[in-house]
């Protein structure tokens, strides 16, 4: 075990490029990190990382050395996936990334009836606007917000997502409403850095290429542009409906089609559907059909 240890902390550090990091992933000191990692250099005989004050890199024999850890630590999740999978009771820990927004706003509210049903399973949430890669951080399951998902992962969809084109009432009465797509061109505009919308926004048979007066890379912060009327927002309608029932913010040309894309559940093709994995799925489902979010 001890040397497994090792070559768990060596991959985190080469992964993250640092011995905090590395320490942060795997809950442990990063003083014991380091030890574990020189313990393992000077058990092989050969030093596997380049120390610097700013970042750690792998030598070329650490490099070399890397990719047999990886698989190595491949096939033992996949066992231990598999030796889980033969238990009647979902437990353990469950690594979940779900974009920023989304996890606040859809994934968090559901975790006490989900965690209340499975008290062996512990959940360690990953929010954030890019999207995670799984076999190398670990990640059991991730949600994925896109009109196409990636072929090489398992996908199950599990709701549909819809950009609208939003602004407040306010900002309308000073700068005019847009009665057709290419209106747009006229107005303050709001882009998302991580998807096309960013200076793409299709809108009926329109594709029209935009300069946006603003763009945020964070989904809250494109929320809270859109309610600050700094423009008109492209914006998934899940992360503005209860501003759009509320009053808040007004749906622009919303006779034209927008987008429709989907909510996904993803996992690796290497991973085995776990119990933990499904009854998350199953429960989340269930969970976002309840709150309005159709499939």
């Amino acid at each position: 075990m001890e040397a497994f240890a090792g070559i768990e902390a060596f991959a985190r550090v080469v992964e993250t490029g640092s011995f905090t990091a590395a320490a942060q992933a795997l809950h442990s000191a990063k003083s014991s990190v380091s030890e574990t990692v020189r313990t393992l250099e000077e058990r092989m005989g050969v030093r596997l990382l380049d120390r610097t004050t700013r970042r750690v890199r792998p030598t070329e024999a650490g490099a070399a050395f890397y990719r047999h850890c990886r698989r190595l630590l491949d096939d033992l999740a996949q066992a231990r996936s598999e030796a889980q999978a033969t238990h009647k009771e979902p437990a353990g820990r469950l690594r979940i990334a779900a974009p920023d927004g989304f996890a606040e706003r859809y994934i968090v509210p559901g975790l006490p009836a989900f965690l209340a049903a499975y008290p062996t399973i512990e959940i360690e949430l990953i929010a954030g606007s890019e999207a995670q890669r799984l076999v190398d951080e670990g990640i059991d399951l991730a949600i994925r917000i896109a009109e196409k998902p990636e072929p090489s992962l398992v996908v199950r969809r599990i709701a549909t997502s819809r950009v609208v084109i939003v602004a407040t009432p306010g900002y309308l009465a000073q700068h005019g409403t847009p009665r057709k797509p290419r209106d747009i061109v006229g107005h303050r505009l709001i882009g998302f850095a991580p998807l096309a919308w960013r200076d793409t926004w299709r809108i009926g048979t329109e594709t029209i290429a935009v300069q946006p007066r603003l763009l945020v890379n964070n989904s809250e912060s494109l929320r809270a542009a859109a309610l600050s009327g700094l423009g008109l927002a492209a914006i998934p309608e899940w992360l503005i409906a209860d501003a759009l029932a509320a009053g808040l913010v007004s749906r622009v040309l919303p006779s034209e089609e927008t987008p429709l894309g989907g909510i996904y559940a993803v996992y690796p093709t290497n991973r085995l559907l776990t119990p933990k994995i499904r009854a998350f799925v199953d429960h989340t489902v269930r969970d976002l059909r309840s709150r309005g979010l159709s499939r």
